[in-house]
């Protein structure tokens, strides 16, 4: 119990950063983390070491619990939380503040189904294999959404840029 409390506790900052992503709000994001670790820790035998890793089990969890809070509510609004580290220099920070802003804007102009994907693989690093463990479709599936989500993010990134 020990070790997957120490395991979960290091999945913290991802599984927040993919409840943000869905939520659209930092404090709910919190609140659905903070209630998939309890729900975690309550029944430690839910999770099977043979059926994969716990990183994407546990996403899972915490992907549920956000589209548990969904269904309840309809969020307005889904901004997306500021992902990308600014760089050292001024002009270095200015050029990463500029991209992040449009990332963030045409995230979330994107639909939340793509959204989530492109956090999955490309900020939370998960492989395509852990990806279609947490959403519970096909790798092959995953691998053509998520292609569609990057080219309706680059569409996005283009008409912003216009």
């Amino acid at each position: 119990m020990t070790i997957m409390r120490q395991e979960l506790t290091q999945l913290g900052g991802g599984a927040h950063a993919l409840a943000t992503q869905l939520l659209g709000n930092a404090d709910d994001a919190a609140d659905a983390v903070h209630d998939a670790f309890e729900a975690v820790l309550r029944r430690p035998q839910a999770y099977d070491s043979r059926k994969g890793p716990l990183k994407p089990w546990f996403l899972r969890v915490v992907r549920n619990r956000c589209l548990d809070m969904i269904r309840r509510r309809r969020p307005s609004a889904m901004p997306v939380e500021e992902l990308i580290d600014p760089g050292t220099t001024p002009e270095e920070a200015l050029g990463v503040d500029q991209r992040r802003m449009a990332i963030k804007q045409a995230l979330a102009m994107i639909p939340a189904e793509k959204r989530e994907l492109i956090v999955l693989r490309d900020y939370l690093d998960l492989s395509y294999a852990q990806i279609a463990d947490v959403l519970g479709i096909a790798q092959g599936t995953v691998m053509s959404r998520l292609h569609r989500s990057r080219i309706a993010l680059k569409e996005a990134l283009d008409n912003d840029a216009q």
